[in-house]
């Protein structure tokens, strides 16, 4: 039996060998799905859709056209009122399906919370090492000395050894220390603080809910939950934008182009 096995194991090892590894390599791109009624053109690095005239409202939505394989989906949303009323705009008029699975969007609030909690953690593990560090700083310096000998007395000589410790503190090193742990605490808590207001900024035009009235437009970007790839040669996104009464769709669709690379070790 045991001979079988390694017959068996040495077979699989001599084919790893001689196939080598394989690899692969993935590049994709956005397109836009031509339509009647739409045109699409590009501006920017972006792929635009938009509806042509007929409608109370003109509507367009962009994508970058660099995503890759799982990454979230970025887009833009303009809306001009062409209408004689005012109508809101958010994130919950617009839903967005990869092929037959629907992909969550991410509103203002969930990522303003997402970046607070990040920066919360961020602190929380700062303080923990900052106290980590001031607890063995303020411990005594311990110092062991090993002795032995012979005591000689009336009844004859006794061997014997064992071992002293001795504790000191230097009050000027372990303020010193503190001073350095509270310094670098400090700084640390700065820059989460900096990275946090950073984060914030950067929301700085993402949608959130707005009336337009008319004659004004409306513009907000928006971004997706991470998206799958399933080896598909194709993946069709298609979303739908709901405004006042009406609703448009726009349709995207992901290439793949999929190189499986084989390397011979031997």
């Amino acid at each position: 039996m045991r001979m079988v096995m390694k017959k068996n194991l040495g077979a699989i090892f001599c084919t790893a060998l001689l196939t080598g590894c394989a690899s692969q390599s993935i590049h994709t791109e956005f397109v836009a799905v031509e339509q009647a009624g739409f045109q699409s053109y590009y501006s920017s690095g972006w792929i635009v859709q938009g509806h042509r005239e007929g409608s109370d409202y003109l509507v367009e939505l962009a994508v970058r056209d660099g995503k890759q394989p799982w990454e979230t989906v970025n887009a833009i949303l303009y809306v001009e009122n062409r209408s004689e009323d005012p109508v809101t705009v958010g994130i919950n008029d617009i839903t967005l399906h990869q092929d037959d699975r629907q992909v969550a969007l991410k509103s203002y609030n969930e990522l303003e919370q997402q970046y607070i909690g990040q920066a919360q953690s961020r602190r929380t593990a700062v303080a923990l090492g900052a106290l980590a560090q001031s607890l063995n700083a303020s411990q005594p310096t311990t110092t062991s000395s090993y002795r032995s000998g012979t005591a000689y007395g009336p009844g004859g000589a006794v061997n014997y050894s064992g071992t002293s410790t001795t504790y000191s503190r230097d009050p000027a090193a372990s303020a010193a220390a503190q001073a350095q742990i509270q310094s670098g605490a400090q700084s640390g808590i700065a820059n989460i603080r900096s990275d946090l207001q950073q984060d914030l900024n950067s929301l700085e035009g993402y949608i959130q809910k707005t009336t337009v009235f008319p004659g004004q437009t409306f513009i907000g970007r928006f971004q997706s939950e991470m998206t799958v790839f399933d080896q598909r040669p194709e993946s069709f996104y298609r979303f739908a934008v709901e405004v006042g009464e009406e609703s448009y769709e726009f349709t995207f669709v992901e290439k793949a182009d999929i190189e499986n690379n084989q390397r011979k070790l031997f």
